[in-house]
């Protein structure tokens, strides 16, 4: 009997939310026996750390989660607090915390973009050798940041971590003077967000698609394309309640990881850009449905690879939506002063016993924070559920399907770097964090 050879394909390391993992393929023969997404990063317990703190403290606890995502947390544990105190924030404070997170979505998307996907698809190892050799992308990367950046700082009080949002508001509204700033830089560096989508597009997928992806995302509050609501939908044709997540979203422990695995009816769910754009895509501004409609992904083209053009596609429609915000906020103004004469632009809560589920989309995905608060508004328990941790498994799902593609062709040299190359790619895709994709995939085989 002869002994089938026996295989194995180590990412030694990749992050999740300013952490670290890796991924282990077991392969016999030409069969892939496991795939395990191995999360090492030491257990760092903000759900037990926020037990006992009161709810105004929450958001700004829950902000260091991750540095590229504060805003996200903020306003997800804001949400969910206010949910609970039967509170609903005026439409200024909606607006601007709504513009905040744009600020966040272009940062973020563009930074996945430029400095993690670009170099795969140009040729290059790292971001300082693209850098190098690419001096007006880089630049068109850091004009698009800074824009992030900007909004953050104008309406959080810095780009990172903001300070100015809270429970019942804000501490204090931005001047008009900067908000028509940011509305007149935006509309200078709009055309930076289109040129990123035509470049995407002149990308093939290095690896094919053979399972159909169910994607989840939040249904946006109003009529437009957004990333607060209430309610998730699936491509399925599955609707809830977010505040019903514990039965519909199963997170279980994995004994190769520290990151508990998520799944809906036992079954791999997909969460970010691109499920927002398969579901929402008839909400997007003129002129990025235009866009999308141009692209393989209006033809119903799922490739994971295209998460990086569906960012493309809402940095686009983030600009739009950020200088409509400011022009609505310009023909407000009159309310924005009476209602600063009647109170400050921040409402004081009492305690707000009970719980809720408070939700946002991220750039990576629908991020949930629920809490339970005592008769003094403190919390008795949290649970936080994050992007990353849902987009696991379809990850480990997706690494499966690539590498068994890549077994089907004749061995050689040649296969396993271009494998090698192709699972970085693939795994970058997804946006795991801002720091994952420097590292490094090599393939190994047993002793």
């Amino acid at each position: 009997m002869v002994e089938e050879k026996s295989k194995k394909i180590e990412i030694p390391e990749i992050c999740r939310v300013e952490g670290h993992s890796a991924v282990h393929v077991d392969i016999v023969g030409d069969q892939v026996k496991s795939v395990k997404l191995d999360v090492f990063e030491g257990t760092r317990f903000f759900e037990r750390l926020i037990v006992g703190h009161h709810q105004d403290e929450i958001p700004h606890i829950t902000s260091r989660v991750c540095a590229i995502c504060s805003t996200g947390h903020v306003i997800a544990a804001i949400r969910a607090v206010e949910k609970i105190a039967g509170f609903v924030p005026s439409s200024t404070t909606s607006r601007l915390r709504e513009l905040m997170h744009l600020g966040m979505i272009i940062e973020s998307n563009s930074t996945h973009i430029y400095a993690l996907a670009l170099p795969d698809f140009l040729g290059f190892e790292d971001v300082h050798q693209f850098a190098s050799q690419n001096k007006d992308e880089f630049k068109t990367w850091t004009d698009l940041r800074n824009m992030g950046s900007a909004i953050q700082t104008v309406i959080g009080g810095r780009p990172f971590h903001p300070v100015n949002l809270h429970v019942g508001g804000f501490s204090s509204y931005p001047a008009m003077d900067d908000l028509q700033k940011l509305k007149a830089d935006l509309r200078v560096k709009s055309e930076l967000a289109v040129r990123t989508c035509e470049v995407l597009m002149k990308f093939s997928p290095p690896v094919r698609r053979t399972s159909e992806p169910v994607f989840f995302a939040l249904i946006p509050d109003g009529e437009h394309y957004g990333y607060f609501g209430d309610r998730i939908k699936s491509t399925s044709g599955f609707e809830a309640s977010v505040d019903e997540y514990k039965t519909y979203l199963k997170e279980e422990a994995v004994p190769h990881s520290h990151s508990k695995r998520s799944s809906v009816d036992g079954e791999p769910i997909m969460v970010g850009s691109m499920a927002r754009l398969s579901l929402f895509s008839n909400r997007l501004s003129q002129r990025a449905k235009g866009i999308f409609q141009a692209t393989e992904l209006a033809k119903g083209d799922h490739n994971t690879i295209w998460n990086n053009l569906a960012q493309a596609i809402e940095l686009v429609e983030a600009f739009d939506r950020a200088i409509a915000i400011i022009e609505t906020l310009e023909e407000t103004k009159q309310d924005w002063d009476t209602f600063e004469k009647r109170q400050t632009s921040r409402t004081k809560l009492g305690p707000a016993q009970g719980s809720a589920c408070g939700t946002v989309e991220c750039p990576r995905g629908t991020l949930y924070h629920y809490y339970e608060l005592d008769e003094k508004g403190n919390v008795t328990a949290a649970d936080m559920i994050t992007p990353s941790a849902q987009n696991t498994y379809r990850i480990e799902r997706d690494i499966q399907e690539v590498v068994s593609q890549s077994f089907a062709e004749p061995e050689d040299d040649a296969r396993d770097r271009v494998l090698t190359k192709n699972l970085e790619t693939l795994i970058r895709a997804y946006d795991p964090c801002n720091t994952c994709a420097t590292h490094m995939v090599s393939v190994k085989y047993s002793p």
